[in-house]
C-alpha cells in the first residue's frame, strides 16, 4: 500500500512541477511578496535611518552625540560634510540628517541662541515631527547645563569679591559649583519625589520582533501554503472529470492508497514552500531560524496536513474544476486576512478572537514562537495539536462526502 502511495504521489508530483505558473504561484511569490512588504514595513533592520553631521568638537556636542546613539529608534551615520548628507538625503537613503553648528558650544557658553538644524527627506514629511522630537528631548540636559553655567557666571560676576579674585580660582569654584548642581539635577531626574511607572498586565507575555522581515516571511509561507487548496480541488475533480479516478480503481489500487498518494505529494510540496520562503528569509534578510528544528519540522508537517486536507474537502464539495478554484482562491485571500498572514492582528479584541478560528493564526503564531520568541518544541505543542484537529476534522467530512465517480 505505502509503495502504491507513493507512486501516486510521484505522478502528481511530476505533473505539478511541469506547471510552470503554478510553480511561480507556490513558491516565487510568496518571496517577493514577503521582501517587498517586509521593506516597506522598516526592511532587515529596524530604526529611522538618520545621518549625522557633527561641526562642533566642544563637550556639549559630544553629549549630544552621545545621546543620539543611545537611542534604539535611530540607525545613525556620521558624515563629514552638510553637503554630503543633502545629497544622500535627496537620494532617499535616509530618512533625515542631523546637523550640529560648529559654533553649539561657543554658543552654550555665551548664552547666545543657537539651532541644531535637522533636514528632513520632502517625501517623508511624516518622519520630520519624529526626529523634531527626539532632538528636542536629546537637547533638553544640555539647554539645562547651559542656562545652570550662565546662572553661576551671573552670580559670581555680582560678588564683590569677583574683581579680586584669581582667575584660576574662580574657574574651579565654578566648575565645582557647576558639579554639584548637576548632579543635584540628575539625581532629581533619575529619582523624582513623583514617578509615572509603566507596567505590564499580569500574565501577559510582551515579544517583539528582530525585524519586520521575521513576520512577513512565516506569514505569507503560511499565506501561500494554503494556496495548494484550490490545486488540489481541481486536481482530483479533472481525475474525476477525465474517468482517471474509475481506471484507477479498476487496478489493484486500494482507495486508501490513492488518497494517501494525492495528500502525500502536496504535503511535500508545503515543505518545499516553507524552507523555500524561511531560507531566503534567513539567507538574505537575517530572519532567525530559532533553535528547534524539530518544532519547526512538526509545526509544518501540521500546517502542511491542515492545508492538503482543506483541499480535499473543497474537492468533495466542489462540483467542478472553475468552481474549486474559485473556492480555493477565495477561502485562501478570506482565511490569510483574518488569521493575520496579510497584516498583523492585534493581541486582543474581535479580531484576535475571529483569527483564532483560522489556521493560519495558530500556523503562524507556532513559527514565530520558533523562530523570534526563543520557544521550544513544548511551547508550539498546542499550535501542532490545533492544526492536527483541524486537518482531521477537514479529511473525515472530506471522506465522507467525496465521491470517486
Amino acid at each position: 500500500m505505502i509503495r502504491k502511495a507513493l507512486a501516486v504521489a510521484w505522478k502528481e508530483l511530476l505533473i505539478l512541477f511541469r506547471d510552470r505558473g503554478q510553480l511561480a504561484v507556490l513558491f516565487l511569490m510568496p518571496v517577493m511578496f514577503a521582501s517587498v512588504i517586509g521593506s516597506a514595513f522598516g526592511g532587515g533592520t529596524p530604526g529611522i535611518a538618520v545621518y549625522l553631521v557633527n561641526l562642533d568638537d566642544s563637550p556639549y556636542s559630544a553629549q549630544v552625540v552621545d545621546i543620539l546613539y543611545q537611542i534604539e529608534a535611530l540607525r545613525i551615520t556620521e558624515l563629514e560634510s552638510v553637503e554630503e548628507a543633502d545629497r544622500l538625503l535627496a537620494d532617499g537613503q535616509a530618512l533625515a540628517a542631523i546637523i550640529i553648528p560648529a559654533e553649539l558650544g561657543q554658543k552654550i557658553d555665551a548664552f547666545e541662541r543657537t539651532y541644531v538644524e535637522v533636514m528632513v527627506d520632502p517625501t517623508q514629511q511624516q518622519y520630520a515631527s519624529i526626529v523634531v522630537g527626539i532632538m528636542q528631548d536629546v537637547l533638553a540636559p544640555v539647554i539645562v547645563q547651559g542656562e545652570v553655567q550662565h546662572g553661576i557666571r551671573t552670580v559670581m560676576r555680582e560678588s564683590p569679591a569677583y574683581e579680586t579674585m584669581d582667575p584660576q580660582v574662580l574657574r574651579m569654584v565654578e566648575a565645582q559649583t557647576r558639579g554639584v548642581i548637576m548632579t543635584q539635577l540628575r539625581d532629581m531626574f533619575e529619582n523624582p519625589r513623583i514617578r509615572v511607572e509603566v507596567e505590564d498586565l499580569e500574565g501577559v507575555e510582551v515579544r517583539s520582533l528582530e525585524s519586520a522581515y521575521s513576520y512577513t516571511m512565516p506569514s505569507y509561507a503560511v499565506m501561500f501554503a494554503f494556496f495548494i487548496v484550490g490545486n488540489i480541488a481541481s486536481t482530483l475533480l479533472a481525475e474525476k472529470e477525465q474517468g482517471t479516478f474509475r481506471r484507477l480503481l479498476a487496478a489493484p489500487l486500494p482507495r486508501a492508497s490513492l488518497i494517501a498518494g494525492n495528500m502525500l505529494a502536496y504535503i511535500l510540496v508545503v515543505f518545499l514552500q516553507v524552507a523555500v520562503v524561511l531560507g531566503v528569509g534567513a539567507l538574505f534578510f537575517g530572519m532567525p531560524l530559532g533553535s528547534s528544528p524539530l518544532g519547526l519540522l512538526l509545526v509544518t508537517l501540521a500546517l502542511a496536513l491542515a492545508a492538503t486536507a482543506l483541499g480535499m474537502l473543497v474537492a468533495s464539495l466542489a462540483r467542478t474544476r472553475s468552481q474549486a478554484d474559485g473556492i480555493g482562491f477565495v477561502l485562501g485571500l478570506v482565511l490569510a486576512a483574518i488569521g493575520g498572514a496579510v497584516v498583523p492582528i492585534p493581541d486582543k479584541g474581535f479580531l484576535h478572537l475571529l483569527s483564532l478560528l483560522t489556521p493560519h493564526a495558530h500556523a503562524i503564531e507556532g513559527i514565530l514562537k520558533l523562530t523570534s520568541y526563543g520557544g521550544g518544541l513544548v511551547d508550539v505543542l498546542p499550535q501542532v495539536g490545533l492544526l492536527s484537529g483541524v486537518a482531521l476534522l477537514f479529511f473525515l467530512v472530506a471522506m465522507w462526502r467525496f465521491r470517486f465517480e
